[in-house]
């Protein structure tokens, strides 16, 4: 069992209204290749990866290309962040997911604007 003390990055807790939409193959489609899409909440978020907290079952294991966005109720993509990444632990109410691709300035900019729009 992996003590949540032990973690190589450091997860902080992010903005209330920081949302995130996964997309991920189908595990139920009969191999048909379906993609699923989930939308749900970033509860914490290290460089290495998320809590993703959602209703939907997710599988562990799962590829998923995800769309953070740290400004839901605007229409502007100025403060989202698109990343890669794979579903590696879950839990009654969401995924634990690692990224394997994340444009870490990018991260740092969406950080930043966020920041400096709510100061």
């Amino acid at each position: 069992m992996n003590d949540v003390n032990n973690r190589k990055y450091s997860r902080k807790k992010v903005w209330h209204d920081t949302e995130a939409t996964i997309k991920l193959d189908d595990p139920f489609s009969g191999g048909a290749r379906k993609t699923m899409t989930i939308k749900g909440i970033v509860e914490n978020l290290s460089t290495g990866g998320m809590f993703f907290k959602t209703a939907e079952s997710v599988p562990v294991l799962s590829k998923t290309e995800i769309i953070i966005n740290f400004d839901p109720a605007s229409s502007s993509t100025d403060l989202s962040v698109k990343a890669y990444g794979e579903t590696v632990h879950a839990a009654e109410n969401g995924v634990g997911i690692k990224f394997t691709s994340i444009d870490m300035a990018e991260l740092q900019q969406c950080i930043i604007k966020k920041m400096n729009k709510i100061s």
